[in-house]
């Protein structure tokens, strides 16, 4: 049969456990609103009880350990999700500002320009030879190529603009990694007791989540508590150590572009969907083709008016070439037709009233040539306009399709690892009842004890 001393010690065991429940709880909701906090609990176990000549009898509850409480699976979804969220919105940002560079079907300076161009040539070739009328078909040009001049800076500007973001995002890629990297040598010391760290490990986890944002990672835990980053197939953080990145340019075709390289070796990285990704694929692949598709527009414009133009003939001789060039960005007008607009030819001879040359040129702007399909000039424009309206509103939908996957998932993580006030509230006052309860064991053994030394 238990003595008192047992019985006492059963009790005492109640009171440390009820602390150590009402200890957590009040964790719990002092992290309530805490970032990437995991709602922790309390491990209870009964003790290994006193084996008597009429049973088992209890001898009270030990305290095992406090338990983060965090679904993995999902965790690792939601950065999957994220990654993929942040990637598609960088893209569409660019796309917004391709869009305001070039604006609407309806309201677009290129389209108009395109459109005044063909209109005073269509002019020149309707009415007799008037000289201002030769002005105003150089005007138009040299303002169409003002606009596509503009808007190559325009997006050589967004570019720059996406370089300097790239730069930024490298530089918090690097600062999370160095950080995962001390909070593993962090938990790695405060684990040697074989003990969880547990608030540690939420900190570790944040990191690993926003990292995710920027490229999507993989993550491996060790058997010393441990998480190794793995980043494009690349171990960036091994234990306490991290390998960084940095950025660089080499030379392409398209001139000295700015890549993504690990520091030291300075070995080229493809990166995985996130915020950075999305960056570069703005650059190097929306942005480009736009600006490939504007080249080619600038570069057919400068090819078939050059090739009736000088066909032509005026007072002065043989006509010239109108344009000179081969892209948005060298395109010019000759400046022999700026210094004297004399010199645009009307007709294919010096005859009066001859404008086969003018009404030809004026007709590109509604006829499609052999170069290009069934598209006329204005066509490929507008076709080009068509295509990035299409993109922006896929990558539109996409982003906001993962914005609901990502809350989805938040919201099921937060179900399963965040902090409940009503939940914690409960579990308060069943630790207060517990203690209570306990306190009352010990006060009535108390009594217990002063009876028999009365006795005595």
């Amino acid at each position: 049969m238990p003595g008192l001393n047992s019985i006492m010690d059963t009790s005492l065991s109640a009171l440390f456990a009820a602390q150590a429940g009402l200890a957590t709880t009040g964790h719990n909701i002092a992290n309530a609103n805490t970032a990437g906090y995991s709602r922790q609990e309390v491990l209870f176990s009964a003790r290994r009880p006193d084996l008597t000549a009429y049973g088992a009898i209890g001898r009270g509850v030990e305290v095992d350990g406090i338990r983060r409480i965090q679904d993995d699976f999902v965790l690792n979804n939601l950065r999957v999700q994220t990654a993929r969220g942040e990637s598609y919105a960088a893209i569409d940002s660019s796309l917004s500002e391709v869009e305001q560079i070039l604006g609407s079907i309806d309201n677009d300076q290129i389209g108009d320009a395109l459109s005044g161009f063909f209109k005073a040539w269509n002019a020149l070739s309707q009415g007799p030879m008037v000289t201002n009328l030769k002005g105003n078909v150089v005007v138009s040009a040299q303002k169409l190529v003002d606009v596509f001049r503009s808007v190559d800076e325009s997006l050589s500007s967004l570019e720059t603009n996406i370089d300097n973001s790239i730069q930024l995002e490298i530089g918090n890629l690097n600062r999370l990694l160095g950080q995962v990297a001390d909070m593993n040598g962090q938990i790695m010391a405060a684990e040697t007791s074989g003990e969880p760290a547990n608030d540690l490990r939420d900190q570790r986890d944040l990191l690993i989540t926003q990292i995710s944002s920027i490229a999507e990672v993989s993550v491996l835990e060790r058997e010393d508590g441990s998480k190794d980053v793995i980043l494009a197939g690349r171990t960036m953080v091994a234990r306490d150590s991290a390998t960084l990145f940095q950025s660089t340019y080499e030379n392409t075709s398209d001139g000295y572009r700015m890549t993504v390289v690990t520091q030291g070796n300075r070995q080229a990285v493809k990166l995985s969907q996130g915020k950075l990704e999305g960056l570069l694929t703005s650059r190097d692949v929306q942005i480009r083709q736009v600006r490939e598709q504007l080249d080619g527009l600038a570069a057919r414009i400068v090819g078939e008016v050059n090739s009736l133009h000088t066909q032509g003939r005026t007072a002065e001789g043989s006509g010239l070439l109108f344009f000179t060039g081969t892209s948005m960005h060298t395109m010019e007008v000759n400046q022999a037709l700026k210094d004297n607009s004399m010199l645009v030819a009307t007709g294919s001879t010096t005859a009066a009233g001859d404008n086969d040359i003018a009404l030809a040129i004026a007709n590109l702007g509604n006829a499609a040539s052999g170069s290009s399909g069934s598209l006329t000039v204005t066509d490929q424009y507008r076709a080009l306009l068509t295509d990035l309206a299409s993109s922006r509103s896929t990558y539109q939908f996409m982003v906001e399709n993962q914005q609901n996957v990502v809350a989805a998932l938040d919201s099921k993580l937060a179900s399963v690892a965040g902090v409940s006030l009503d939940e914690e509230g409960a579990a308060m006052v069943r630790y207060q009842n517990s203690y209570n309860a306990a306190a009352k064991i010990i006060g009535t053994v108390q009594e217990m004890y002063d009876t028999l030394l009365n006795m005595v």
